[in-house]
């Protein structure tokens, strides 16, 4: 077995689960499994109930933009753009098509699934639109952040460095799920949601790159296109 499936097996694996566990959530939230409700109502007490605060909502709302839609879309394109100014096209694929695809669209296609009636609008902090499930600033927010996270730490040697990107991309992400659930505009389940359709596909994606990396740096080599993207 060569390096790059050795990398690829346990991502897929990985990826596999929690693309599982977003399935049994999903089919739980659309035939509203009492569970659902519970988990929903533990986890706003806890998050919302006597921490709400003028100085808290203003923080939370001006950083929950980080996580939404527009602007991952807008930090993907420089992204990309920037690794095909350093000739690296195959990274720049992989990395804009697994967040325009997996981060936008296919959320989109879940929201419009589900179609989940978002919390009661009394409680809302912001205004928002749409449907609820999943949550699309966690999604987007996991798979662009996650992306990134699982990058770097493929791409760095020192092991402290790969536990603080790791740790940091967590914590971005966990911050723009618990922004959510503040603001009164998602339930838990959604956010969680997005973060477990976020996973599964960081991981999903990334185990199939590693695949396919070195094939396509080949055919871009037959078509005299110097990619500087590494294969093994």
């Amino acid at each position: 077995m060569n390096t790059n499936r050795k990398k690829a097996l346990p991502l897929l694996v990985i990826g596999g689960f929690a693309l599982l566990l977003f399935l049994i959530e999903l089919i739980s939230v659309a035939s509203e499994q009492r569970w659902v409700a519970k988990f929903d109502l533990m986890w706003i007490e806890r998050i919302r109930d006597g921490h709400i605060t003028p100085s808290t909502t203003r923080m939370v709302e001006f950083l929950t933009h980080f996580g939404s839609a527009e602007y991952i879309i807008v930090m993907t394109i420089i992204v990309v753009i920037v690794l095909f100014i350093l000739r690296k096209f195959v990274v720049g694929l992989w990395f804009g098509g697994t967040v325009l695809l997996c981060g936008v669209v296919l959320n989109l296609v879940f929201k419009h699934t589900v179609e989940r009636a978002r919390p009661n609008a009394t409680n809302w902090l912001i205004s928002e639109t749409g449907y609820s499930y999943p949550s699309g600033h966690a999604t987007a927010t996991s798979v662009f952040y996650g992306l990134a996270a699982l990058f770097l730490i493929f791409t760095v040697r020192q092991m402290w460095l790969k536990i603080v990107v790791g740790v940091v991309g967590l914590f971005i992400i966990c911050y723009i799920m618990y922004s959510r659930v503040y603001l009164g505009v998602h339930f838990p389940t959604d956010v969680f949601g997005g973060f477990l359709f976020g996973m599964a596909s960081i991981f999903l994606s990334t185990g199939v790159y590693f695949l396919v990396r070195k094939p396509l740096h080949d055919l871009l080599k037959k078509w005299r296109i110097n990619d500087k993207s590494i294969t093994e």
